[in-house]
């Protein structure tokens, strides 16, 4: 492909984006306009308590992440003890460019990072991707609870996406080590092979990526009873409605973090359970609160996880010497 094909290529890109991002922006402005009327007539009434629980579980669901990222370094054999510090910057400095579309620069800059600790640059990128793909799967799994928000029974639709989830949980990794087995793959990206995890390696990862849906969904729970009357009924059907807007912003790449995308998806399932012009300005403030939470955690991670100088050599895998105390995955 020739450098103006892909100048051109890029400048539609942009265009595109742009064009989403006024169209999801406008439609946000509109919801709330329409039900303004709705949101002045709210009382904000926030307990000390409950804000100060929102917040714990909100810094909470970060670890989770990156507990999951760990476990699947471990799966892999590239985990080392003495590095977890610089794991958790590794993990949230890369986090922090989500924030640009496409996702193309987390993936760089894991890799970038990660080859400061031994980790390959295909296998820190490679393992960026599963993990994102793990986020979706749990996502899903966790958004069967919005169903909640609209029939009090939702047995067979529920079962139904579960099994689908189950199928996706086997078929993902069959297909990733189908791909690292291709030769031009295997030539052009040899340490891929090493990340070609199994069913079992992401089944033991994927508890970590729930409950950092479960904790950020009873966080905007805990949030939204501030201004609207909400029982603790209804507070899965929100967790549910709030890890689907994540999973669909996770998929959309093109959005930044998924901004915009992410708040109609919830705004629209919150006007299940309130008026629409509250339920947007809701799923506004989410994006503000968890945005205040993690800038706050991620000042701290880099207070306490100083930077690296030095390169440390390519990590072995198991076997390969440097395995006393940190194994890598069982074979499975």
């Amino acid at each position: 492909m020739s450098v103006e094909r892909r100048r051109s290529g890029a400048r539609w890109y942009v265009v595109l984006r742009a064009i989403i991002l006024v169209g999801i922006v406008a439609y946000l402005a509109w919801r709330i306009v329409a039900g303004w009327p709705a949101i002045r007539s709210v009382s904000v009434r926030w307990s000390a308590l409950e804000l100060v629980g929102a917040f714990l579980l909100a810094a909470a669901a970060f670890p989770c992440l990156i507990a999951g990222w760990l476990i699947l370094l471990r799966r892999a054999g590239y985990y080392r003890r003495r590095h977890l510090r610089a794991y958790v910057r590794i993990w949230w400095v890369s986090y922090v460019y989500r924030w640009v579309p496409g996702k193309v620069l987390l993936l760089v800059e894991r890799a970038r990072m990660g080859s400061g600790v031994g980790i390959p640059p295909p296998a820190g990128a490679a393992l960026a991707v599963i993990e994102t793909i793990i986020a979706v799967l749990a996502a899903a799994w966790v958004s069967v609870l919005a169903l909640l928000l609209y029939v009090e029974q939702p047995g067979r639709l529920m079962w139904a996406v579960g099994v689908v989830s189950i199928v996706a949980l086997f078929v993902l990794p069959v297909v990733f080590r189908a791909i690292c087995r291709l030769s031009f793959v295997a030539r052009r990206f040899p340490d891929l092979a090493t990340v070609a995890l199994g069913p079992r390696d992401v089944l033991v990862a994927l508890p970590a990526f729930l409950l950092h849906y479960v904790f950020l969904g009873l966080s905007l729970f805990l949030c939204a009873r501030g201004v609207q009357d909400l029982s603790w009924t209804q507070a899965a059907g929100i967790i549910g409605a709030f890890a689907l807007s994540q999973g669909v912003g996770l998929v959309i790449m093109i959005a930044p973090a998924g901004l915009g995308v992410r708040e109609g998806v919830l705004g629209l399932q919150l006007a299940a359970v309130m008026p629409a012009g509250v339920a947007e300005a809701v799923a506004i403030g989410a994006r503000a609160w968890f945005t205040l939470v993690e800038l706050i955690s991620f000042g701290v991670v880099l207070l306490l996880t100083p930077r690296r100088r030095a390169a440390a050599p390519p990590a072995t895998r198991r076997g390969e010497g440097d395995t006393g105390s940190d194994p890598g995955r069982d074979g499975s």
